[in-house]
């Protein structure tokens, strides 16, 4: 009987599949403005200011946090500055968002800190998947494109051709 070889694994082809990217509901916080704006709509300071203090921020240490306001208050830009102030003690990663989906927000920033160098003059596929938002897979090709060889998209066993590194003549 003749051994099966894996042609995709002697090709040298990696992939990077960046579905592995996806921060899930369980791995970061949202913090929503409106259950401390008076009546929902209004920033009162000296109360803002008192119900921050009372906040055991020490719960969201080592954590990622969205702070969003998930209404169309107007809040004003120091209240976002004043929060992530209580919160970089305890070492969270604070994004801002002005939607409800905070998962694309945080899919980037995480996608932007791969180490590519890793993929230096490598043959490398964005793995298909229509679960990933376009704007990641342009994030990444970004920074793919400073290091491959050759980028490709689909499968490692039938790839598309994206962009090949030109030989210096």
């Amino acid at each position: 009987m003749e051994e099966i070889i894996n042609k995709v694994e002697l090709s040298g082809i990696h992939t990077l599949d960046l579905i592995n990217y996806k921060p899930l509901k369980q791995e970061y916080i949202a913090f929503d403005l409106v259950p401390y704006l008076f009546q929902g709509y209004l920033l009162k300071e000296k109360v803002f200011r008192v119900d921050m203090i009372q906040i055991n921020w020490g719960q969201f240490a080592g954590k990622e946090v969205i702070l969003y306001c998930s209404n169309d208050a107007i809040v004003p830009y120091w209240a976002y500055v004043y929060i992530t102030s209580l919160l970089k003690p305890f070492k969270a990663q604070v994004y801002f968002a002005n939607q409800q989906d905070h998962t694309e927000l945080i899919w980037m920033e995480r996608v932007k800190k791969i180490d590519y160098s890793v993929f230096h003059g490598q043959k490398v596929v964005l793995k298909a998947n229509t679960i990933v938002p376009p704007e990641v897979y342009v994030c990444a090709t970004g920074y793919l494109m400073d290091q491959v060889q050759s980028l490709m998209w689909g499968e490692a066993g039938s790839p598309v051709m994206i962009y090949k590194k030109k030989k210096n003549l």
